[in-house]
């Protein structure tokens, strides 16, 4: 069922939430939107200015410093600032209340527990947002960038969140579905009034229309890849035999003693995961356990962590030491990257020691691994660091469309609805140069304006309602 109003129910309801993390901090905000907003303010709310007011007479948007009661008891909870935002100039489009309380977790849960009471029920996850989207204050790709911008690890996908924000994604495929909704009309409209003497329009004009839509359309789903790299960050896996340097170079790259570095062989034994940024993409580094046959059991479940994330890593760093020469720890490891080439990943081979005499093969290496780009390093030293970073993003982009700025589509539903899009618009285009009659034609045009519409939430089922706002923090 298809349902973007909202209810009388919806309309009348009050909700509250405590809209900032939980635990201790300078401030814990408690957030009220809807119809008794301001009411339950009044009876909790003690100003404290010079002319004593109710919050009922408060300017909207604009901060008042007071207390907050027990109504009925007048026992004090908490020193607070309150702000009334009146709708419709508010995020919701709805009446709102903000109450902001020192920030420790028992006081800002009293507020809540009050304000409950008074009659303002308990908001779910995303339902502010959710109400902005029903009031039409925003649109629904515009209320999942709000998502986005939230959890951005990086700059670039930061910038891309807040262009989806403004409105960007919008704009574009609502002048998508605008012209692909003309030449509808173009269509049918002969056929529905054939007494009316309007002309129809020609095959080539409506070729030449669907064509135009789906160059943009392609070239929208073209930034998918990059949008996937913004937003999610590369699994980054450090591979190599044990004491080759791999938990070094984890601590050196994250700029602090993440991992566990001694001089005894094996020491890392399970996977461990954190991210940086490089040149404004994020790296999801993980540090491995060495790669060898299995000695003991703990060896054999490390290793097959590793190969479980090698199944889903995008690149990888394989690391030898320069200071040795190749032995059977090697062989294993080589033996397990043949796979890589097979699979397209990307491999960056790093040389570590070479502070040290060289002692390892570098042609034999060469000769086994197919190649001979190999970045050499000291982690001791610190030297060489730069020029592996470089590599990994050069590594990454390699191949990829890069937008200079404007859209780029990161959302895993939007490209869905897109690639729909673009196949039923190349479908059409080779039907149409087969001779199909127009009146169908028009039956695809309509579907493809139902999946333009699905994307920014102008038609849309529940359940996805549910699953995008069901992404967010209760208080949002």
């Amino acid at each position: 069922m298809k349902n973007n109003k909202m209810s009388k129910k919806d309309k009348e309801d009050t909700i509250v939430a405590i809209s900032t993390p939980p635990g201790i901090g300078g401030i814990g905000i408690v957030r009220m939107s809807g119809p008794l907003s301001i009411e339950i303010a009044s009876k909790i709310f003690l100003h404290q200015g010079k002319i004593k007011k109710k919050p009922h007479q408060f300017r909207s948007h604009q901060i008042y410093y007071g207390t907050i009661i027990k109504p009925g008891e007048g026992t004090l909870l908490d020193e607070v600032l309150l702000t009334v935002m009146r709708k419709p100039k508010t995020y919701t489009r709805e009446d709102i209340v903000e109450i902001n309380c020192h920030g420790g977790y028992l006081v800002v849960n009293k507020v809540l527990e009050i304000v409950n009471k008074l009659g303002a029920r308990i908001a779910e996850a995303g339902e502010f947002t959710k109400l902005a989207f029903l009031s039409g204050r925003i649109d629904l790709s515009q209320a999942e960038a709000i998502i986005d911008v939230i959890k951005s690890s990086n700059e670039k996908s930061l910038k891309s969140s807040l262009y989806h924000l403004m409105g960007g994604l919008r704009e574009r495929i609502s002048d998508l579905k605008d012209r692909i909704t003309d030449l509808t009309i173009k269509i049918e409209a002969p056929l529905d009034f054939p007494d009316q003497g309007i002309i129809e329009i020609e095959n080539k004009e409506i070729k030449k229309i669907l064509k135009k839509c789906l160059f943009e359309v392609n070239e929208l789903l073209a930034t998918v890849e990059y949008g996937q790299i913004l937003k999610e960050g590369i699994n980054t896996l450090i591979l190599g035999k044990t004491n080759v340097g791999k938990s070094s170079l984890f601590n050196l790259l994250l700029k602090k003693e993440r991992s566990i570095v001694t001089p005894m062989a094996g020491t890392t034994r399970d996977l461990i995961e954190e991210s940086m940024n490089i040149k404004g993409l994020t790296f999801n580094l993980i540090d491995t356990a060495g790669i060898k046959i299995p000695e003991n059991i703990i060896e054999k479940i490390s290793l097959k962590r590793v190969n479980q994330y090698m199944e889903f890593a995008q690149i990888f760093l394989v690391m030898f030491d320069m200071s040795l020469p190749l032995d059977s720890q090697d062989a294993t490891l080589i033996k397990e990257i043949e796979s890589f080439h097979n699979r397209n990943i990307n491999t960056v081979i790093v040389l570590n020691k070479n502070d040290l005499p060289t002692k390892i093969d570098e042609a034999e290496l060469q000769k086994k691994l197919g190649q001979s780009d190999f970045i050499r390093i000291s982690v001791k030293k610190r030297a060489g660091i730069d020029k592996l970073m470089e590599k990994m993003v050069d590594k990454v982009l390699s191949g990829i469309n890069i937008p200079e700025e404007g859209l780029i589509i990161s959302n895993k539903r939007h490209m869905e609805c897109l690639l729909k899009v673009q196949n039923r618009l190349s479908n059409l285009i080779s039907n149409l140069e087969e001779g199909i009659q127009t009146d169908f034609v028009a039956m695809d045009l309509k579907y493809i304006v139902g999946q333009l519409s699905n994307i920014i939430g102008e038609s849309v089922d529940n359940e996805i309602l549910n699953r995008v706002f069901s992404q967010f923090c209760i208080g949002k």
